[in-house]
């Protein structure tokens, strides 16, 4: 399977100068707080990697200016430096290195110079605001799906169901919160497709379909993955379950046909080797 990377932290270490001012409080960021910070000293690659928040900055060594809202990161290297972030005190510089997950590597210095915090007390209390968070991240993975930025979309769609998790009456919010579990995880399902992680999209594909039995795409979507797998009886059922509910579903007929010669095939392996066995 693909490893999809939340962030990669290659390296991170506090500078350590007499001559700078110390951190001036104990508090650290939290999900939701906005950090102000100022970089300096990067060094961006000329590759065409994405530099998410540095790629404005590829060409300028003055320093930059710019803030981090915790949690809304949505690329590898945004992630990256929002991890270090997460570690800093407000007045702290620190060295950081962070990478996009494959060859690309971005480096400089960061400083915290202050944070804004945000209330939780409310967001906490009042499931309909998580939701509403759910659908805002749901909404931002779609773009960044049509994008074609698979594991920055997945992450989009974790932080959606996560929101929905942490839903403390789920008996006062069922129907929605079924539909947005279940409109997630399909996201979910879709972007371990595009990124081939079968075994993945089959498990959240199933996660679905114990919410809405009858979820067409997530039979297909399960039906692809279990073909995928070479797990053709399982594909041939979600397949011909797809097609009572939606006749003439394209896909779920060509993973039919696919599912059907796999089962053929084994059979047909099954029992040369029957008759190899009897006639030794």
């Amino acid at each position: 399977m693909k490893r999809i990377p939340v962030c990669e932290v290659i390296d991170q270490r506090p500078v350590v100068d007499k001559d700078l001012p110390r951190p001036s409080s104990v508090f650290r960021p939290l999900t939701g707080d906005v950090c102000h910070i100022v970089l300096t000293e990067l060094r961006i690659p000329s590759s065409t990697m994405n530099c998410g928040l540095f790629e404005e900055f590829r060409d300028d060594w003055r320093p930059i200016k710019a803030h981090i809202k915790v949690g809304e990161a949505d690329c590898t290297v945004d992630r990256g430096l929002q991890a270090v972030v997460l570690e800093m005190r407000p007045g702290e510089y620190r060295d950081f290195c962070v990478g996009d997950g494959g060859e690309g590597r971005i480096s400089g210095r960061v400083f915290l110079s202050y944070v804004d915090k945000t209330s939780r007390t409310s967001w906490r209390d009042d499931d309909r605001l998580k939701l509403t968070a759910a659908a805002r991240h749901k909404d931002e993975g779609n773009q960044l799906y049509g994008q074609g930025r698979f594991a920055d979309a997945f992450h989009r769609f974790n932080l959606a169901v996560r929101a929905v998790l942490f839903v403390r009456d789920p008996d006062a919010v069922r129907a929605d919160r079924d539909a947005m579990y279940a409109v997630v995880c399909n996201n979910m399902a879709a972007c371990q497709l595009q990124m081939s992680n079968y075994e993945h999209a089959h498990q959240l594909s199933g996660k679905v379909l114990a919410v809405e039995p009858d979820n067409v795409k997530a039979l297909v979507r399960r039906c692809r993955a279990s073909a995928e797998l070479r797990m053709f009886d399982g594909a041939l059922a979600d397949a011909v379950r797809a097609l009572e509910i939606d006749p003439g579903n394209v896909v779920a007929e060509r993973y039919r046909d696919v599912a059907t010669r796999g089962v053929n095939d084994q059979n047909a392996r099954y029992g040369d080797m029957v008759k190899k066995m009897f006639a030794a």
